[in-house]
């Protein structure tokens, strides 16, 4: 059989050997690295000052937060070993109050949890921004066509030569 001057089995091989050496040719030209990229958040001195801000804000909050919450658990031990001798109008106003500071107490725990949200972006995203860019410019130095996050879920192995976030790590730290 000929298709085009050429026959049949001529073409199957030249086309089995460019499937052959074309991923193999192409595999050389291109560079992969990967990144730890919480590694290098949470390792970097930047990171680890934010850390210790947000750990400090959460001790702040969660000392605030004690004095009501031992409150309220110390009101509702009273009202339990009251709750048979009160009588029905004063029960009832005991619940409503106990209510009262239950759904205050909830209030200000979520306002403690925004606020903690809210800085730990404040404090993160520039960080976050600084890796992006060390990581473009690690890219761009060693020559690498693609730097993958190592905790995504597309990359399943990785060898360490490959991993990056040591030198990220100290690129975050060199600049200031």
């Amino acid at each position: 059989m000929k298709l085009h001057g050429f026959s049949f089995q001529i073409a199957i091989a030249i086309f089995a050997g460019l499937l052959l050496t074309g991923p193999a040719a192409a595999a050389e030209s291109v560079r992969i690295a990967v990144v730890n990229q919480q590694r290098a958040l949470a390792s970097s001195n930047e990171g680890r000052a934010a850390e210790k801000a947000l750990k400090s804000l959460i001790q702040k909050k969660r000392t605030q937060l004690e004095p009501l919450e031992q409150e309220l658990k110390r009101l509702q031990e009273e009202f339990e070993s009251q709750k048979y001798v009160l009588s029905r109008s004063a029960l009832e106003e005991r619940k409503l109050d106990l209510l009262k500071r239950q759904r205050d107490l909830e209030r200000s725990m979520r306002e403690a949890e925004d606020d903690l949200e809210i800085e730990n972006r404040r404090l993160m995203q520039p960080l976050v921004k600084r890796i992006e860019q060390a990581l473009s410019e690690i890219g761009k130095e060693k020559d690498f066509t693609v730097i993958l996050e190592t905790k995504s879920a597309a990359v399943l192995y990785a060898e360490e030569s490959i991993d990056i976030t040591d030198l990220v790590i100290r690129k975050l730290n060199k600049k200031k």
